[in-house]
């Protein structure tokens, strides 16, 4: 495949000042692919199950503000990438990706090429059908400094959050006429750790942000949800787990975010509080950690802390776990929870417990998507489970064209209406209403504009 995932050697790089949250940093194109490329690097991927491939694309790499609970401010990066249309305006679709604890297999660095095809596949498949697809790289990851905090939600909301300000800040900043333009449509999606992190951002965007970035649709996959429930029941009942870094991958985040790692030789062994912060410093695998590990990931902590964990509620790491637990809210946008049943890494309960969870609590549109065990396991059916998230987003998807102001997929005297109050009230920072409503792209709405649209519809 490699063949067809080369990166042109012309790079775009831009500096823009810093300002409120989500403001662009800086970006630069990393890759992009003629939609006949894609189309025969799916069709070797994926054979006669291939999907299509309608636009080329083009990434970039971004870097944008966030700020913190604290007030705090940091710089994360991610990517993104852009269908090719300047007559359409397009829904934005995050991609959480799944569990990474290298600095540098993220998707700002890695782009369109063969050394992470989980990133590269979603471009090629979302974006060229329509999709403006955005790949946070996460805090602690990427460009930014310290630790990953692993399942940790309030980090997730804000990767993602502010990586679709900066995604439309960017499509700005490319093009200010608008070749790359986002309509009011918004997709959450993700595997793994990425199920977590949707689900995150999808509540930390319905609990404050929601009149800001409504979500179309939301598809949390293979996530560790019930944290404080299903996955201690299940590291405590499992000996060999299949993934031990996991273990302390959260222990140790979670002790840096919300305690210090200078009492870090009050929960581990020695060995362990020795080398943990060396081993999670960004540049070693997960499979280099599962080398060093006990058969039984808990045989790293101190003796004693794992019965003071079971008795007491108030342990610092049941607290924690308690706090990043996502059952304690009900979704208000289409949420679907897709799982295997023969889950050995994230048990398929959690997806179970938060449907029951969420309906309990009277989620009017909440859907249980499941593969049976006879179909695999968590590696197995992380493909299977992002198709079945893509159809179904396909099925909401809407492409905008010029002069639909008001976003219903349809030209209308309704759009013609609100092109009047746009003049009338005069043009400001680009948008999607007076991008639909510059028909001969010359990023001004004028009387030309409405005389055109008008004979369009007639």
């Amino acid at each position: 495949m490699n063949c067809y995932l080369a990166i042109p050697t012309l790079l775009l790089a831009a500096t823009i000042g810093l300002a409120q949250p989500g403001s662009l940093i800086g970006y630069e194109q990393i890759g992009s692919m003629e939609a006949g490329e894609i189309e025969t690097a799916l069709n070797i991927a994926f054979g006669m199950d291939a999907p299509t491939s309608i636009y080329s694309i083009s990434m970039y790499s971004i870097t944008y503000e966030i700020q913190t609970s604290d007030g705090t401010t940091d710089t994360l990066s991610g990517a993104v990438a852009f269908p090719h249309d300047p007559t359409r305006a397009f829904p934005i679709a995050s991609y959480q990706h799944g569990t990474t604890i290298l600095d540098n297999n993220v998707p700002s660095i890695t782009g369109l090429s063969a050394d992470n095809l989980e990133i590269t596949l979603i471009a090629m498949i979302a974006s060229s059908n329509g999709f403006i697809t955005g790949f946070p790289d996460y805090m602690g990851l990427g460009i930014s400094e310290g630790y990953h905090p692993y399942i940790i939600a309030d980090p997730y909301t804000l990767a993602v959050t502010n990586l679709v300000r900066a995604i439309k800040h960017l499509a700005f900043e490319i093009d200010p006429i608008g070749s790359f333009q986002w309509n009011n449509q918004l997709y959450l999606l993700g595997y793994s750790e990425g199920g977590y992190a949707t689900m995150a951002a999808q509540k930390g965007i319905e609990e404050s942000l929601l009149d800001e970035l409504p979500i179309t649709a939301s598809f949390p996959m293979a996530g560790p949800y019930d944290l404080s429930g299903t996955m201690v029941d299940y590291f405590l009942s499992i000996p060999n787990y299949p993934q031990p870094y996991y273990v302390p991958n959260v222990l140790f985040t979670h002790l840096d975010y919300y305690g210090s790692l200078d009492d870090i030789d009050q929960y581990f062994l020695p060995v362990w509080s020795d080398t943990l912060p060396i081993l999670f410093d960004g540049t070693h695998s997960g499979w280099e950690i599962n080398d060093l590990m006990p058969e039984n990931p808990l045989d790293i902590l101190l003796p004693g802390v794992l019965e003071e964990f079971i008795e007491d509620e108030e342990h610092f790491f049941r607290l924690t776990l308690l706090e990043n637990t996502l059952l304690d809210w009900v979704p208000l946008t289409p949420t679907y929870l897709i799982h295997g049943m023969g889950d050995d890494i994230v048990p398929y309960a959690n997806a179970e417990v938060a449907y029951i969870d969420f309906i309990l609590g009277g989620a009017l549109d909440v859907t249980l998507v499941n593969f049976s065990e006879s179909e695999g396991g968590h590696a197995d059916l992380a493909l299977p489970c992002i198709f079945e998230a893509y159809e179904i987003m396909l099925q909401y998807q809407e492409l905008n064209s010029k002069g639909d102001m008001d976003g219903d997929g349809g030209l209308s005297e309704d759009d013609i209406e609100l092109l009047v109050q746009h003049i009338i009230n005069g043009n400001g920072m680009r948008t999607y209403e007076s991008w639909a409503g510059d028909w001969d792209y010359d990023n001004i709405n004028s009387i030309f504009d409405l005389t055109a649209i008008s004979l369009s519809i007639d």
